[in-house]
């Protein structure tokens, strides 16, 4: 019943226009290659999402001269009938950027972005060290990024067992190993996700930069004219 809570699935519409590439390992990802010497965003999108609502972002970032690509989750969209858990989530991630750097993407030319709980998804692949390798090094953005799934748990039932939460999605817990150059952003408005909850991460990160978007909630950071596009398109180009 609480997976239900954490993972409230969108209807699939079906995946009419969109291309979908397949990973060894099964997982299901949108792909639009840069242009020639411009970073890729990898990203990795909130639990209200799938493919097919996040087409316009992939379209954003073309428009600046960025590739994109997104990776599902299984319970999601195309892979909907498979289950949803933590550890299922992080080994589609997992496939899903092997197929990109195995097609050729260098891991210095990858930008993982995470929002919401793909936040937690990204944080805990940067933890294990996915974005470094012998062809350079990444950089991560989290937005609107939790603590925790306990916590936010606790946001609506006061006192809850952390040991009855199926998908702890601790964040807090991995950020301290995160060792490539990290962006937060977090809308001053967001109802959802205390913004107080980036700052905490972002005091754990190395040198971690962390934005304020003035007036934004948790689901307008996108919305025109956005200054998040602004912020996370000057660290991918920076």
């Amino acid at each position: 019943m609480l997976r239900r809570l954490i993972y409230p699935v969108p209807r699939w519409p079906g995946a009419e226009g969109l291309h979908i590439e397949r990973a060894k390992g099964g997982a299901h990802l949108l792909h639009r290659p840069a242009p020639e010497g411009a970073r890729t965003v990898a990203y990795l999108h909130g639990n209200g999402s799938d493919l097919a609502s996040i087409g316009p972002l992939a379209r954003l970032f073309a428009s600046v001269g960025l590739g994109f690509a997104a990776v599902e989750y299984p319970g999601y969209g195309p892979a909907g009938r498979e289950r949803i858990s933590q550890p299922s989530i992080l080994a589609a991630a997992r496939d899903g950027l092997a197929h990109l750097f195995d097609g050729g993407l260098g891991r210095s030319e990858t930008v993982l972005v995470g929002e919401s709980l793909g936040s937690a998804v990204a944080a805990q692949l940067a933890a294990e060290g996915v974005l470094s390798g012998d062809d350079g090094q990444g950089r991560l953005v989290l937005i609107s990024p939790f603590t925790s799934m306990t916590a936010m748990v606790r946001q609506v039932v006061r006192v809850f067992p952390r040991r009855l939460v199926p998908d702890r999605w601790e964040t807090d817990r991995v950020v301290a190993r995160i060792t490539v150059p990290t962006l937060l952003v977090h809308g001053s408005r967001d109802g959802l996700v205390p913004p107080s909850m980036s700052e905490a991460l972002a005091q754990q990160i190395p040198g971690a930069r962390r934005v304020v978007i003035e007036g934004r909630e948790h689901g307008n950071l996108w919305e025109a004219p956005s200054e998040c596009l602004d912020v996370v398109v000057g660290f991918a180009r920076a």
